[in-house]
């Protein structure tokens, strides 16, 4: 009889750790797919080391690129925005542009929002000149 709870107990704890997980997952911070449609998400890894280096190159310290954990990934028309952990602060949203021909290091945006701040970060990102695709998908994928 003892045995036979434990198993019950153990199947129980095994079910709710696999319930858990999934909303852990599902839950997670992702560029959402309807406000990010036309905007390209994929981090391939030469993306994340050429960000790494982008990102620590925009950092007033002396940061390695190797040290910056490029995590998240949107590009649209000559913007780019990625979400990445560096040594020296907190992570942030790192916006990028290369209209001029070579990647420039515009501005960082970092915290937490709620979404009835996205038209606020909406006009924050379209104010320092990323256009209305990236713009849209970086203030919906923040604002949450």
């Amino acid at each position: 009889m003892k045995d036979e709870l434990m198993v019950n107990i153990l199947r129980q704890a095994i079910a709710l750790s696999l319930i858990a997980g999934t909303i852990h997952f599902v839950c997670q911070p992702a560029f959402a797919a309807s406000t990010c449609t036309g905007v390209d998400t994929r981090l391939t890894k030469q993306r994340r080391t050429d960000y790494a280096k982008l990102v620590a190159n925009s950092l007033n310290q002396n940061v390695k690129p190797s040290k910056v954990d490029v995590k998240q990934f949107m590009q649209a028309g000559t913007w780019t925005v990625v979400y990445a952990y560096v040594p020296v602060a907190d992570p942030g949203y790192f916006f990028f542009d290369t209209s001029t021909g070579k990647s420039e290091f515009k501005d960082v945006w970092g915290g937490v929002a709620e979404k009835s701040e996205a038209p606020e970060i909406l006009k924050w990102a379209t104010k320092l000149g990323a256009n209305k695709p990236i713009a849209s998908c970086f203030a919906d994928s923040v604002a949450g």
